[in-house]
């Protein structure tokens, strides 16, 4: 399964996640979250900022649970 964003195709897996992490950028997740039906707003983009730098410093991507990949 493939995403397009902006001209580009990004793999996903059967639940629409990204299959490479490292393909993640802010017009990727503004398009998964208006896929979902839940547009970003400031605050939502509070916590993914403070998510990611979180598990940037301290735990790999390999050890986030689903829901958490989503957003991050």
């Amino acid at each position: 399964m493939s995403l397009e964003v902006n001209g580009k195709q990004y793999e996903v897996d059967e639940e629409g996640y990204l299959a490479n992490l490292n393909d993640w950028d802010t017009d990727v997740a503004n398009a998964m979250a208006e896929i979902d039906g839940a547009p970003l707003e400031e605050n939502h983009w509070e916590v993914i900022n403070f998510l990611r730098e979180y598990y940037e410093e301290s735990v790999s991507y390999t050890h986030l649970t689903l829901p958490t990949k989503r957003i991050v």
